[in-house]
């Protein structure tokens, strides 16, 4: 089997006292034996080559490695480089390429129910708007995220885990998947 590139997001580490250094999680994962990884940032974004098929498995073993090294309970989630890819494409929010910063990409676990898209399209959220494409929720801040106010609505009203990264990052681990 060949190796691909996958992408590894890790959801809420940097952020309210939960620590966790780029290096620690290199070597936290390094008995892995994953290839070529890269941090990006300091707010758990990972890229590397392995021959592990399964998304799935890929972010259990992290967490579990995570746990093991640094006694800290992170949720992750892995998308293959080609995935990724496909992100960047269905985003429905044109402004992106010149706003990048009004753009946020919330990557979901799993589809949300139902009546829980329904309690977030009701909510009151002025010129916001947002979209889910293939387990990805677009969500376009035109005010800034900052001032967003389904920004910290989403999570909470759609009860699925998931992490959320702006447009510029995205496109940066996109191009680091890539070796651009």
């Amino acid at each position: 089997m060949t190796d691909r590139t996958c992408i590894a997001l890790l959801r809420g580490i940097n952020v309210g006292g939960k620590v966790l250094k780029m290096a620690d999680l290199k070597d936290a994962v390094s008995p892995l034996g994953l290839a070529d990884v890269k941090t990006y940032l300091q707010s758990g974004n990972m890229v590397f080559r392995t021959p592990e098929a399964d998304d799935d498995v890929l972010a259990d073993l992290i967490s579990k490695a995570i746990l093991t090294h640094k006694s800290m309970d992170v949720t992750v989630m892995v998308r293959s480089a080609e995935a990724w890819s496909r992100i960047v494409t269905a985003n429905p929010y044109p402004q992106a390429a010149e706003f990048p910063k009004t753009v946020h990409a919330f990557i979901l676990d799993r589809i949300p129910e139902a009546a829980r898209l329904e309690a977030l399209a009701a909510k009151e959220a002025g010129r916001e708007e947002w979209t889910i494409v293939d387990g990805t929720l677009y969500l376009h801040t035109p005010d800034g995220f900052g001032k967003s106010v389904l920004g910290n609505l989403v999570e909470r009203t759609l009860k699925v885990p998931m992490t959320a990264r702006n447009w510029n990052t995205v496109l940066a681990l996109r191009d680091l998947a890539n070796g651009s």
